[in-house]
């Protein structure tokens, strides 16, 4: 026999793995399962994407561990590119830029940051449209 599993949510599961390779991470996760896992563990919402198939976004998160294991680097991280995702979805380009520059110093090797900021450099090149609502289509 052979089992084939369809549907939205098996659809969104399977371009966020793929979508890790976007953001250099290894744990994207929904709305949906940050709101079922509570509080056991901490998260950053790293972008809000449209999916392949869809036509809105979704706000995607990356699990950053057990909320007594994540590290003071780890929350320093976080809060600087939330600000950074904040000034970013307000064309407010360079304090979002300076934003995720102080997330990369907390942890130099942060795949969401960089990506961000290639992605600054051309929006500040050809921005966005006036009705643009912050999220980025991923097509593969």
């Amino acid at each position: 026999m052979s089992y084939t599993v369809m549907g939205d949510v098996v659809n969104l599961a399977s371009r966020l793995e793929g979508a890790n390779k976007v953001y250099g991470t290894r744990n994207l996760v929904s709305e949906r399962t940050i709101a079922a896992v509570g509080t056991s563990l901490e998260a950053r919402e790293i972008d809000r994407i449209v999916v392949a198939g869809q036509t809105r976004f979704e706000a995607v998160s990356e699990i950053l561990g057990s909320r007594a294991d994540v590290t003071p680097q780890q929350l320093v991280l976080r809060d600087k590119y939330l600000e950074g995702l904040s000034n970013y979805r307000n064309r407010r380009w360079d304090d979002a830029l300076a934003a995720f520059n102080a997330s990369i110093e907390a942890m130099p090797d942060d795949g969401p940051a960089r990506a961000l900021i290639e992605r600054i450099g051309s929006f500040k090149a050809e921005p966005p449209p006036n009705d643009w609502d912050g999220s980025w289509h991923i097509e593969k």
